[in-house]
């Protein structure tokens, strides 16, 4: 599969992740959106192992800080010669409808959004401020990357890459491939 990154999101991207990585790593231990990337394709890969390559290869042009790309690189390498993974048993579809909450649903929730005043009423005030401008730029990345994603009424097809279910796996990894894009998203807790 040939991709050409897609650029049109990233300045909405780049804080949603700053905060993501900022609150998850606080909250230490829900998920939260560690990376989130865009892509035109110009053909869909034909396995599942084919997608397993897709992601290691977009990490080795567009790597991760240190810190999540060694894990990450093993958790995939991991559950994609697993016993007990079998991604090709839990590929789904994604619809437009179902999207936008299925991609808040790879972020961090709302309750781990605190501030750290001292006043509890002024610190509840605080944390949903935060939140609300949150999660304000989530439904603006949602509705830039919608469009694209879907560019008909058709279902795109999800592969899940790990088993997020598995108290042992740091990352939850997707790629929803659309007819003209496709979207890698990696999701990560803290064990």
């Amino acid at each position: 599969m040939t991709l050409t990154a897609d650029t049109s999101y990233i300045s909405l991207l780049s804080p949603i992740l700053a905060t993501e990585l900022e609150y998850g790593e606080l909250a230490c231990g829900p998920n939260f959106l560690l990376d989130l990337k865009l892509f035109s394709d110009t053909k869909s890969p034909k396995s599942v192992s084919a997608v397993y390559k897709l992601v290691k290869s977009i990490y080795t042009e567009t790597p991760l800080p240190e810190a999540h790309l060694e894990p990450l690189l093993s958790t995939i390498d991991r559950d994609a010669t697993s016993d007990s993974w079998n991604a090709k048993d839990n590929i789904s579809e994604l619809t437009a409808e179902t999207f936008g909450e299925w991609l808040v649903g790879c972020c961090l929730a709302e309750e781990y959004f605190e501030s750290e005043d001292t006043e509890a009423e002024d610190a509840e005030t605080s944390s949903n401020n935060l939140y609300g401008a949150h999660r304000s730029a989530l439904d603006q990345l949602i509705q830039t990357i919608q469009p694209l994603l879907f560019n008909d009424a058709e279902p795109v097809t999800l592969y899940t890459l790990t088993d997020s279910n598995n108290e042992n796996t740091p990352y939850s990894v997707y790629v929803a491939i659309g007819p003209t894009h496709t979207l890698l998203v990696v999701s990560h807790w803290i064990l």
